[in-house]
């Protein structure tokens, strides 16, 4: 029986640590490779759903997919624009959720933590709700929420298909923004430009 939980314990340390070094490298990527992943929006959805997979899984860097979201709305459909985009950053979310879900020792020390204790309470009361409202909404305190949640055990496809509808809901307010906004405010300086 010990030797199954040392076993077991191994494989957590190992995912934990795999999913950590994956969404460090991805942070180093972004950094160095910017300009790159920048010019991928030039392919479309495809490339707002490969930005998405970055704003998602970094929490070091700061992508700014939602500015890509916005613009794509307002060249693209923005209906579109907001699922593929929430699809992708529910892809690049499961790394940070593997971190949690992996590294349950280390995260188990944040007990004391503020954040942990109301993170852990509001996931076992509420669970899909929690995840979903957290996902929908533009949130810095995503991040260690995901993480609880995979120390938690929440399911990873049921967490998975709540942060795609919650990001895909968030997104597309974001991408009918910039397809009502940006897209007025071309006309408008059109308009005064005598276009």
């Amino acid at each position: 029986m010990q030797e199954v939980k040392a076993r077991v314990g191994k494989i957590q340390y190992v995912v934990g640590g795999l999913a950590i070094a994956l969404t460090l490298a991805l942070c180093v990527v972004a950094v160095l490779y910017w300009e790159y992943i920048k010019n991928v929006s030039h392919y479309g959805y495809f490339g707002v759903f490969v930005i998405s997979i970055f704003a998602g899984a970094t929490v070091l860097v700061p992508i700014p997919g939602i500015l890509v979201v916005f613009t794509m709305g307002s060249i693209l459909q923005p209906a579109i624009v907001g699922v593929v985009s929430g699809l992708g950053e529910a892809v690049g979310s499961i790394g940070i959720y593997l971190s949690g879900y992996g590294g349950q020792r280390v995260v188990q020390g944040l007990n004391g933590q503020r954040f942990f204790a109301k993170f852990s309470d509001w996931i076992r009361r509420r669970g899909s709700v929690a995840v979903f409202f957290m996902s929908a909404i533009l949130n810095p305190l995503f991040y260690p929420f995901t993480v609880v949640a995979g120390m938690l055990r929440f399911g990873l496809v049921r967490f998975f298909f709540l942060c795609w509808g919650g990001k895909s809901v968030k997104n597309m307010m974001i991408a009918y923004a910039g397809f009502f906004g940006l897209r007025s405010l071309l006309r408008w300086a059109g308009f005064m430009m005598g276009f």
